[in-house]
């Protein structure tokens, strides 16, 4: 698994490729700290080259979005495909964090609504 951050428009975007899965737990927390520590945080997960996702990181996506949204921020996804988007759905996680199918729909959606 590869995990990279970039800033865009105001947003953290955090590129998860590969397989995020409990063995790469502890890299994609740390990172996730990070960028909780910032007020109001902004952050975009990137699944576009996510491949697989267990349960365990399933847990700390939802984890993280608590500690976000207590820090008054907003934690979104997007381009995340078919398989991963079944398993979301299955395990409620698209109730807890907003799934786009792309940033762009993210800036038509969120950043409208929004001030940055």
């Amino acid at each position: 698994m590869n995990i990279s951050i970039k800033k865009q428009k105001g947003w953290n975007i955090v590129a998860i490729a590969g397989r995020l899965v409990v063995r790469e737990i502890n890299n994609v927390r740390k990172v996730f700290e990070s960028l909780e520590k910032a007020p109001s945080p902004c952050i975009a997960i990137d699944f576009t080259k996510t491949v697989y996702i267990d349960s365990s990181s399933i847990t700390l996506l939802l984890n993280f979005q608590k500690r976000v949204k207590k820090a008054e921020g907003i934690l979104v996804g997007f381009g995340a495909n078919d398989d991963i988007l079944d398993i979301f759905s299955i395990v409620h996680l698209d109730e807890y964090i907003d799934i786009y199918r792309s940033f762009e729909d993210i800036e038509k959606s969120v950043l409208s609504t929004t001030h940055y």
